[in-house]
């Protein structure tokens, strides 16, 4: 094989590696992110303001309480076949969140001082 046949053919393979990684590139790019359609859903209770989402196989609610004082934070949810309540006592200005694998949530309030 020539010098220039095996350049030839290494421009190829060049050509088509480069098409295969960007390719792949743009397919890499959307595993991890989170769909277009994807809600996220905020709201307020009383004190706590909060927001979730749903994952590929968990919700995750995240709060604040915005009063000075200590409240206590219920979130009932569901795990299709039950309902179970998750309460959070959070002090003044506190922030958190909770990860509840394979849920829904139902309801998010504010249950009052500590």
């Amino acid at each position: 094989m020539s010098f220039s046949a095996r350049m030839a053919g290494l421009r190829n393979r060049a050509a088509v590696v480069a098409a295969a990684s960007v390719v792949a590139a743009g397919l890499g790019a959307g595993l991890g992110a989170a769909p277009a359609a994807a809600d996220v859903h905020r709201g307020v209770a009383g004190c706590f303001a909060w927001s979730w989402g749903y994952g590929n196989t968990s919700v995750t609610v995240y709060w604040h309480n915005r009063c000075k004082t200590r409240h206590k934070l219920t979130i009932k949810y569901s795990l299709s076949w039950t309902t179970k309540t998750y309460t959070a006592k959070v002090g003044g200005d506190g922030k958190g969140h909770k990860r509840f694998q394979t849920a829904s949530i139902v309801s998010i309030k504010d249950s009052g001082r500590v």
